[in-house]
């Protein structure tokens, strides 16, 4: 006998009635046991989460939209909708998030599949309803139309839900696919130039990055290099070094380079993407690459010295000052008329 369903539930004691809210869930994001225990103990308390995320959440078109925190353990949910706050503002409970989310993702074909087998199980049953022991030929499987027929279903399905494909179309004996065009986003952040200081200390020694205005190719020669040195990063640049999963399949490659414009250098970070970035996925992607810029290529990178005019520079792509910052074009120069990253590139 199956063990009884156990659900975590928030009970209400006398409860005159519900009024359930149309909540949209813009981004789901794990967190540990222990971190999802803490903003149930006490949701009202500063959560860093809801900082990055915070222009996903709001109130409009009649629905609450907000973030969905996952519990890694037990697969329990926490919505929230903070409102532009860093603390949970509005939110709920949701026992068995993980298996809620596993539904909605699952294609039709997939309960085309279930529905068809169970029947298949069905028919076999009473086809040998008087045997202590029966086979099952493979033959049943192999030549069942039905079952085919499901199978090239989910495989189109799957591919139409891809982020790296435009169409998907069934015709009589083939699943004709066309890609995505490759879409460009830049990224500018400052740059912070440092030498190694004459005075025994130790210490670098920052210097003005205007003293390097128009060392452009030095600079980037000197990244394509460093670049090259790992095979994994020659063609797919940071994006080689990609954890999560979504952005791995969305965005073909990230490649660091730096650029002169109105008279100052700074950091570009060149985003291939199948298709337009969403919101949800460019705040993912500025994450995951100011991690990248501080702690994980950017910090090797910066060790390294370039000769830019006899002198021995070492370059960051990252800092920890208030002022630093990692934003698409149009924000950082918004007076111009940006005409790059928009459209399909070759």
């Amino acid at each position: 006998m199956a063990e009884k369903l156990i659900l975590n539930a928030n009970l209400i004691c006398k409860a005159d009635r519900f009024v359930p809210k149309k909540c949209a869930v813009e981004k789901v994001i794990e967190v540990s046991d222990s971190e999802f225990r803490t903003f149930l103990e006490n949701p009202m308390k500063r959560n860093y989460h809801l900082s990055a995320y915070k222009d996903l959440m709001g109130y409009y078109d009649d629905v609450y939209h907000g973030v969905l925190f996952l519990n890694k353990g037990n697969g329990d949910g926490f919505f929230v909708n903070s409102e532009g706050s860093d603390y949970a503002r509005y939110s709920q409970f949701i026992p068995n998030a993980r298996g809620i989310i596993r539904q909605h993702k699952q294609t039709g074909a997939l309960e085309d599949l279930k529905i068809h087998m169970d029947c298949c199980i069905d028919r076999w049953l009473k086809k040998f309803a008087n045997e202590s022991k029966f086979g099952i030929p493979l033959t049943d499987l192999i030549d069942d139309g039905n079952l085919a027929e499901i199978f090239v279903d989910y495989a189109s399905e799957m591919l139409s839900n891809d982020p790296r494909i435009e169409t998907c179309e069934l015709t009589h004996n083939s699943i004709e696919v066309a890609k995505r065009e490759l879409v460009e986003t830049r990224l500018y952040c400052p740059l912070r130039f440092e030498m190694d200081s004459d005075d025994g200390s130790g210490y670098p020694l920052e210097i003005d990055s205007a003293n390097y205005i128009d060392f452009d190719y030095e600079i980037n020669e000197h990244i394509r290099r460093d670049l090259c040195s790992d095979k994994d990063a020659m063609e797919r640049g940071l994006a080689a070094y990609f954890h999560d999963e979504n952005l791995d399949r969305k965005v073909y490659s990230v490649m660091p380079e730096v650029e002169t414009r109105n008279g100052e250098i700074y950091g570009v970070v060149l985003v291939k993407s199948y298709g337009e970035l969403e919101k949800s996925e460019l705040i993912d992607l500025t994450e995951e690459l100011t991690g990248q810029l501080s702690d994980g290529w950017g910090e090797g990178f910066e060790q390294h010295s370039v000769t830019l005019d006899g002198d021995e520079v070492y370059i960051s792509f990252w800092s920890s000052d208030d002022d630093y910052f990692l934003k698409p074009e149009s924000e950082v120069f918004p007076e111009q008329d940006i005409n790059q990253g928009m459209g399909g590139i070759s």
